[in-house]
């Protein structure tokens, strides 16, 4: 019976996030004030008052860095694998003791940084289509000066496509002719997990080979692969490769299960991967720890 620890990715911020851990709990609080001291910008108030800039993806992704590491901090929390979706990656990478504290923080600004320049392009949220239909469209939509590709593969019945404006224009609206039953743009600033990252990647990675990257000492189920990875260099390199590669979450999770996984801690903000954990495999049972009472709850288990 193996635990697998999940680390959430943009989308599940809210204004107050984190604030009653590091009020409360002391080890939260260390944690917290470490980040937000090695930051250039005020990431304590962004996080824990009404501020307009935490859905803004250079603010968003150390946020949620930040809470899921308070959250670890907090709860005491081991695991025997982790696995983190999309920018949750980086802090499944601290907490497996790949990275530091201080070059996690150090990794997740600059990524913030580079995906938030990424300008153009376009995102949607498929629901009810099949997966191999979706990859036809998406092929049949795209040339040799636009594409789309699938960006998150979040569930069986959910896959976000990413690309060209016109690319994921075209692919919406022939969608529902191919079993789609909604197609949902969604408001971001860039074209993620698309091909339209290349040059944010190329300077991320450029930026990652002077950081000093540890064999993990939990093996992290990584976005890239979807396969328990412990290799530094391996873990590294896939880090890079995820900014223009698709979260492949549902085959993440079919992975755990085949490595005994049977039960789930999400850790950080709301509970949108127990959700679409549940969908993908019921054998694993997951809990959320989002709040000090959460934490409470935890911990007297």
């Amino acid at each position: 019976m193996a635990e697998i620890i999940l680390f959430p990715g943009q989308g599940a911020q809210y204004s107050g996030m984190a604030k009653d851990l590091y009020d409360n709990n002391p080890r939260a609080e260390v944690t917290l004030n470490k980040i937000f001291k090695a930051l250039d910008f005020d990431l304590k108030t962004i996080m824990f008052e009404e501020d307009e800039r935490l859905n803004q993806t250079e603010f968003t992704q150390p946020a949620l860095f930040a809470h899921s590491l308070a959250v670890i901090a907090a709860a005491d929390i081991g695991g025997d694998f982790v696995l983190g979706h999309s920018l949750g990656e980086l802090p499944a990478l601290v907490h497996a003791g790949v990275l530091s504290l201080s070059d996690g923080v150090k990794i997740v600004q600059k990524r913030g940084e580079l995906m938030s320049r990424s300008e153009g392009g376009k995102m949607a949220a498929v629901i009810g289509m099949d997966y191999a239909d979706l990859i036809e469209l998406c092929e049949s939509v795209s040339d040799d000066t636009v594409k789309v590709s699938p960006a998150n593969i979040n569930a069986p019945d959910q896959v976000v496509v990413s690309g060209d404006v016109e690319a994921v224009d075209s692919f919406s609206n022939k969608a529902k002719e191919h079993g789609a039953r909604r197609v949902m743009p969604l408001n971001v600033s860039g074209a993620f997990h698309s091909h339209l990252m290349k040059d944010a990647q190329d300077e991320f990675r450029t930026f990652v080979e002077s950081i000093e990257f540890k064999d993990a000492k939990i093996p992290v189920i990584q976005n890239v692969s979807a396969q328990p990875e412990t290799d530094s260099e391996t873990i590294k390199k896939q880090l890079v490769e995820q900014i223009t590669s698709p979260v492949r979450f549902v085959e993440c999770i079919e992975t755990a299960v085949e490595n005994g996984v049977t039960s789930g801690l999400e850790v950080g903000p709301k509970k949108v991967l127990n959700g679409l954990t549940r969908k993908i495999n019921k054998s694993i049972k997951v809990k959320n720890i989002d709040t000090l009472d959460q934490v409470k709850e935890y911990s007297d288990d």
